[in-house]
């Protein structure tokens, strides 16, 4: 049967010569393609897609060159088009994994630093006379309110504000100091 026989054949919706046409071409296209994508399934997938692609538009078929040279040229244009987009999806990943990865070294780094920060802050509580210590505590890191603290430590509600704020002023003046140490150092 000539191409073009066959081509119409196809037009009218001759499922028996596609099919023939399908057995007798399926294995070599499948193996043409596997030299462009060295995978035999994802070869044969092209190759079944290249099929499907001339069933579905076989009303509106129109071959200039001979038909096994039309399913060859289908089959590798398919494979560069899937090789095209898988490169541009491993592209994709890798930017992924790249930016995970810098976002895991900053989310790190800033949790080394939220540790450092907490463990200053904890050592200049620690020098803190002890009852404005114990307040400062109750107060920020316990989350009791001032009249609370007062009730608990039989303290009038302004002596507890007063503990509270005189630590606050001894922290803000350690940090500040913390800070133009290493302004001195760096310049």
């Amino acid at each position: 049967m000539s191409d073009q026989l066959i081509i119409q054949q196809i037009k009218n919706k001759n499922e028996k010569v596609f099919e023939s046409l399908f057995k007798e071409y399926f294995k070599v296209l499948s193996l043409y393609a596997k030299k462009y994508v060295y995978d035999i399934d994802i070869a044969k997938d092209i190759t079944q897609e290249t099929f499907v692609k001339l069933y579905e538009k076989r009303e509106n078929l129109v071959i200039h060159t001979s038909l096994k040279s039309f399913l060859f040229t289908s089959v590798r244009n398919k494979c560069l088009d899937y090789i095209k987009l898988n490169k541009i999806r491993e592209q994709h990943q890798e930017a992924i994994k790249y930016q995970s990865s810098l976002s895991s070294e900053d989310d790190d780094d800033d949790k080394i630093r939220i540790t450092e920060l907490q463990q200053k802050l904890h050592n200049i509580i620690k020098t803190l006379p002890a009852q404005n210590q114990k307040i400062f505590m109750l107060s920020r890191f316990e989350g009791k309110s001032n009249q609370e603290i007062a009730n608990e430590m039989n303290l009038s509600k302004r002596t507890v504000e007063t503990h509270i704020s005189n630590a606050l002023k001894k922290i803000r003046a350690s940090v500040a100091l913390g800070v133009l140490i290493i302004i001195l150092i760096l310049w």
